[in-house]
Parts: C-alpha cells; structure tokens; sequence
C-alpha cells in the first residue's frame, strides 16, 4: 500500500482502538508486532505479538482511555508517521494532555512496528504511575 491507503489504515486504526473493534484489529496487526512504548510508567515497554499488544491496549484502556486529536499523517511506502494530541482520563476523572508522534511500520494492510514518542514522557509516567 501507498500514500494515501496507508494514511486511511493508521486513521481507521486509531477509530477501531477507540471503538473496541477487536476483530479490525486482529487482521490488522501482523501476527508478529512489535509494539514499543518509551519511559518508566507501568505500561513502558516492547510488547511482542498480536497478543501482547492486545492485552497492552486492554491494560492502558484500564489505567486511562485516551482521545486522539489527529493533526496530521504522513506515509512513505513503508511508514506511516501520525502527529497527534492527546488527552488520557483516568477513571478518576483526572486528565493528562501531551503531543505526540507515533510511527507505523507496515506491511500490506498489516502493522508489523510501532513507535511512539511523547513531546512530555515525564508528565506521562508520572500520570499512569507505576502500579
């Protein structure tokens, strides 16, 4: 895929996650992904396989759900690079707004990597805790 079937993928991604759609999600991610999340929080770390990354998202959804406010999304033929704000609510009503950029690598329709990058990784660690 190219251009602008790869833009549509990441914008129908952050949709499913949002909206639980575990079935997009499962023939979207390469049975194999390796999903990356930076700092120190509980959530921190590389998380290896479909499922893994699926209890991830369970995991962070728990400790706080979060919406995305895409700004823009740029692809190659091999990235997709997404420039987002977003805000996480906890359960408690608390909040924690940061930009962000998060990288796709792909493979056909299938995401095999991703990256994200926090503009305030502290404040975010600091926000899930490290329960």
């Amino acid at each position: 895929m190219l251009g602008q079937e790869n833009i549509d993928l990441v914008r129908r991604g952050y949709q499913a996650f949002i909206a639980g759609d575990m079935e997009w999600m499962n023939q979207h991610l390469h049975e194999n992904i390796v999903w990356h999340v930076p700092g120190t929080s509980s959530l921190a770390g590389d998380y290896h396989g479909r499922e893994q990354v699926l209890g991830f998202f369970a995991r962070s959804v728990q400790l706080a759900i979060p919406e995305f406010d895409i700004h823009d999304i740029a692809a190659g033929e091999d990235h997709i690079v997404a420039l987002l704000n977003t805000t996480w609510r906890s359960p408690d009503g608390s909040t924690f707004a940061s930009r962000g950029v998060q990288v796709f690598h792909v493979d056909g329709d299938q995401a095999i990597e991703s990256w994200f990058m926090a503009e305030d990784q502290a404040g975010f660690d600091a926000f899930i805790g490290s329960a």
